[in-house]
């Protein structure tokens, strides 16, 4: 039973990891968007921005978290919508 559990706790960790990871990555091409003066390259990075958005917010909502893994992905996750509504995305 406590090699099933292990394994659990260690899927967990995994997708927090990643979640941060898809948070980062956002929050990278949400800013290459604001900074760029090319038009295709500012959609085309807000576009991977929200679905890197849309992929945390998805895989949120299978993992368990404690109260400081929760604080810090909240925080992320406020900065990359503050980010993309000033790209003009509705959230």
């Amino acid at each position: 039973m406590a090699t099933k559990l292990g394994a659990i706790q260690e899927l967990n960790a995994f997708k927090i990891e990643s979640i941060r990871a898809n948070l980062e990555t956002a929050i990278g091409y949400a800013k290459l968007a604001l900074q760029s003066d090319d038009e295709r390259e500012t959609l085309q990075h807000r576009q991977k921005a929200c679905e890197d958005y849309e992929e945390a917010l998805h895989s949120l909502k299978t993992v368990t978290l404690t109260h400081i893994e929760f604080e810090s992905i909240r925080t992320k996750l406020a900065h990359l919508e503050s980010i993309l509504m000033q790209l003009g995305e509705t959230l």
